[in-house]
């Protein structure tokens, strides 16, 4: 609860930047305030986000990329880069990609980490090594910042491997940790190492090190770092004790901005934003294997025809975390509901209760194009149906996440002989195993398409998802037989990382998406299923999956709006 009244109160800050002079009299909060807060949050994206780029080590010789992918930001028009010590290795050859498309080379330069701990400084800098001029940011000064300081990463999350950067907005908490790190909490995960915080000015005033399992602990490399040792830095060496230091400045521009005072009815009327929104939001308790699960469902203002009854209540939630006899938790009161239809594509499901609903997005009152957004760095508010609003910002444009965590598993193995392909292993408790099937029965076809090897084998469940249902054929003891086999999830690999080991976890079903954006709201699985608004009250999407430590999926109107029509019109 706290951390979403720090992320609240950093917004206020915020407004009051880009406002001193406050509201006047009846300005709408929705309309001025936060449209100038957004409007400035937009403005600096805009401004900065040319400047991030994502990189990974190459050999010299074959372009063949060595590394996994890591982050840095451009601080000049020649092409020096900042980054992190722990992901750059002096003289070694890096692919630096740009947002617009851009590719280029860079050598590494220097690097700072002091053994044993190789931890602080963990400063890094490379160089372009192709003719620029080159997009870049204005470095700034870590130490003009202050507890609550709002700070924006731009960086390149190794979850969603996009080559667009991600947006997140946090604060200032620490300002020099036990580690000797600033700790801000814009949420990082691998991927983002070496990736820029940027002031509100669109500075860069940290460099992305480090994570512990609370997404609110996040390690910066404090810029001042790279100004004091800016000279050895320029030299290829790896320094593992502190180099000669350069001669330090004032930061004069950041004292011409100043804070003004918070102001409680401000605070006030953003927080009814969400609010305003709780009653379209909704908790669904149901029973999946056997075990309860509660997930968060929307309520569509609409009325249909079920069969013999009119249904005056309609939800939209997803689908794979609502199982068998589902019920509405409302005002305390628990009341039945009835799956009319799922989707999918895109894990929803439609119920229908006969008792009348409070509030509800009017998905038939809408125009066709659909209410959507595509500006990284938008807020967007997730309204909870008996707690404080989640406050986020878009983290992506329309992205495609495929089925890696979600694909089909048969947990079987084939092998060919002179009789064919035959089952060598069947996993214990899989899908194939459930199906009855045993080691060497003949695989003849999958979903009635003949299999003749392993390679057939394999490609035959390239199109089905978890919880789809496969025909089989097989031959045992040369007689033909049928088999309906469900398939399961993949085995959910978990590494011994910070960023897998965060409060609720990961949803199973948070992948196999098609243009989808994200958010770095902090939901568990069980509050996603429920409505998403931008600043104005609009109706943007559901929150579908916690896909990562930083980002949490959404299904936008557009597609919710194409499959609720393709029902009932």
């Amino acid at each position: 609860m706290n951390r979403y009244k720090a992320l609240l109160l950093i917004i206020i800050q915020l407004v009051f930047i880009i406002s001193h002079s406050g509201a006047q009299p009846g300005m709408s909060i929705k309309n001025d305030l936060t449209g100038k807060l957004q409007r400035n949050l937009l403005a600096v994206v805009a401004k900065v986000a040319s400047s991030s780029v994502l990189m990974w080590s190459i050999d010299e010789q074959t372009g063949a990329r060595q590394s996994s992918q890591f982050s840095g930001v451009v601080v000049s028009s020649d092409g020096i880069i900042l980054s992190a010590a722990h992901v750059v290795k002096p003289g070694e050859s890096y692919k630096v990609m740009f947002p617009d498309g851009r590719e280029c080379i860079a050598k590494g330069l220097g690097t700072i980490s002091i053994p044993p701990e190789r931890m602080l400084p963990d400063a890094a800098m490379l160089k372009i090594i192709d003719k620029g001029p080159w997009p870049f940011a204005e470095m700034g000064w870590s130490s003009s910042m202050s507890v609550g300081s709002p700070c924006v990463s731009i960086a390149y999350p190794e979850s969603l491997e996009q080559r667009q950067p991600t947006v997140r907005f946090g604060q200032i908490a620490v300002l020099k940790n036990k580690y000797g790190f600033i700790q801000s909490t814009c949420k990082m995960e691998p991927g983002d190492s070496g990736g820029p915080l940027f002031d509100l000015m669109g500075r860069v005033i940290g460099i992305h090190s480090g994570i512990e399992v609370s997404e609110q602990i996040n390690h910066e490399v404090p810029i001042d770092i790279y100004r004091k040792y800016y000279s050895a830095l320029t030299k290829a060496v790896d320094y593992q004790k502190l180099p000669d230091a350069n001669e330090s400045e004032k930061d004069i521009l950041f004292k011409t901005v100043e804070l003004s005072p918070l102001k409680g009815d401000v605070l006030k009327k953003f927080t009814n934003i969400g609010h305003d929104q709780r009653k379209s939001c909704v908790q669904i308790k149901s029973l999946i294997e056997g075990q309860e699960q509660l997930i968060l469902g929307t309520i569509v203002m609409s009325k249909i025809s079920t069969g013999k009854r009119l249904s005056t209540g309609l939800l939209i939630s997803k689908s794979s975390m609502v199982g068998e006899n589902p019920v509405i938790i409302l005002n305390h009161k628990i009341v039945r509901a009835t799956v009319l239809r799922r989707d999918r594509l895109n894990d929803l499901v439609l119920l229908s209760t006969d008792e009348k609903l409070p509030g509800g997005v009017k998905l038939n009152e809408l125009e066709r194009s659909a209410t959507h957004i595509n500006s990284a760095g938008s807020l967007l508010i997730s309204p909870m149906p008996d707690s404080t609003p989640v406050v986020a910002v878009l983290g992506s444009a329309i992205v495609d996440l495929p089925p890696k965590s979600s694909y089909g598993y048969i947990g079987a193995f084939t092998g060919l002989d002179s009789n064919g392909l035959k089952f060598t292993f069947i996993q214990p408790n899989s899908a194939a195993a459930l199906a009855g099937l045993n080691i060497g029965d003949g695989v003849e076809s999958i979903g009635g398409h003949p299999v003749n090897d392993e390679l057939d084998f394999v490609k035959s469940f390239g199109k089905y998802m978890a919880g789809d249902t496969v025909l089989i054929t097989i031959k045992r003891n040369d007689k033909k037989m049928e088999k309906m086999m469900v398939l399961q999830y993949p085995p959910q690999k978990i590494l011994n990382h910070p960023a897998e080991h965060f409060s609720g976890g990961k949803t199973l079903r948070r992948d196999g998406f098609k243009k989808v954006f994200t958010q770095d709201a902090i939901l568990t699985p069980s509050q996603c299923g429920g409505p998403v608004y931008d600043i104005e009250g609009n109706f943007v999407g559901i929150n579908i999956a916690r896909f990562s430590r930083a980002n949490v999926v959404i299904i936008p109107t557009v597609a919710i709006e194409n499959w609720y029509y393709k029902i009932f019109f």
